[in-house]
């Protein structure tokens, strides 16, 4: 009798553990670096980029993984669905540029993005907050996009990896 009340003293002191890490466990919050050679601001709130590479996603500890998403994929985030999504709340971005010799920023809240040119570019919705405001053509830009959906996608999940992407969980 003993040994059974040792055996289910153990098993409920690993159940409510286990659970007690299962509630600390930090969802994956995934930060976005759209990097191109040129870009352009086709007007005052429209910018531009070629998508001649895919996004890079990353997430920060404890989750520490990392993984290239498509133009179409990346867009699909501003697109309209249930819960959280960048369409219901804009994400805060920053983008940086070369122009001459110096370096610019612009800090921006992105309002949609659209693929364009057969999905060659994404197309932004942009509204400046602060910094440089972009205008015309734009030398090595890249724009760093943080992440304000809390219900990604399903391509999200723990252990999403697409089938032609190198992904890496470094939480290791």
């Amino acid at each position: 009798m003993k040994s059974l009340q040792s055996l289910v003293a153990i098993t409920a002191a690993v159940f409510f553990s286990t659970s007690a890490i299962a509630e600390d466990a930090k969802p994956a919050e995934w930060l976005f670096v759209h990097t191109a050679q040129t870009a352009e601001m086709t007007s005052d709130t429209t910018l531009v980029m070629p998508a001649t590479r895919d996004i890079f996603a990353f997430t920060d500890r404890p989750n520490r993984m990392h993984a290239y998403m498509n133009a179409h994929e990346f867009v699909s985030l501003w697109d309209e669905g249930e819960g959280d999504t960048f369409k219901a709340d804009p994400p805060n971005a920053v983008l940086t540029w070369v122009d001459g010799d110096e370096m610019k920023e612009a800090e921006l809240l992105i309002l949609s993005a659209e693929t364009v040119s057969h999905g060659r570019e994404i197309a932004y919705e942009v509204k400046l907050e602060a910094g440089d405001p972009p205008v015309g053509k734009l030398g090595f830009a890249s724009f760093f996009i943080d992440n304000s959906v809390s219900d990604l996608p399903l391509y999200f999940a723990p252990g999403w990896c697409p089938s032609d992407a190198v992904c890496v969980d470094t939480s290791r």
